[in-house]
């Protein structure tokens, strides 16, 4: 019986072993995208802008890589299942919508007569 309880430790220690070397992975991807953004321009930097006294770089930015959704982050650490790579954007090509975009409905006109129509005096 002591020999069931070990090999069962031995595979949740297995199994924790291998979801940090995954956490590991993210981090270590977590690193790398946030030292390839730009970062963003202070409040001081934008007002000497503005008055032309702060050049901004005339380089163009790349569009800098993003970390996949939270959701895939979580699996991969759970299951261990694919790769943990940037995204790139820019690489991206457009989705079309999944849905289709319904049609408007067309409104009810009204005629003019209907909308100016006086309402009859109380009596009292």
């Amino acid at each position: 019986m002591q020999t069931n309880l070990t090999e069962q430790q031995q595979a949740a220690r297995s199994d924790y072993d291998q979801q940090k070397e995954r956490r590991a992975a993210l981090t270590n991807l977590t690193l790398r995208v946030t030292e390839s953004q730009t970062p963003t321009p202070t409040q001081e930097e934008n007002d000497l802008a503005k008055l032309g006294l702060l050049h901004p770089d005339e380089k163009s930015q790349p569009a800098a890589p993003e970390m996949p959704p939270v959701a895939a982050q979580q699996a991969y650490v759970a299951t261990g299942e694919g790769r943990m790579e940037p995204v790139d954007r820019a690489r991206e090509t457009p989705r079309a919508p999944s849905s289709p975009q319904p049609t408007p409905r067309p409104q009810p006109e009204q005629r003019p007569a209907d909308r100016n129509v006086p309402r009859p005096a109380d009596k009292p």
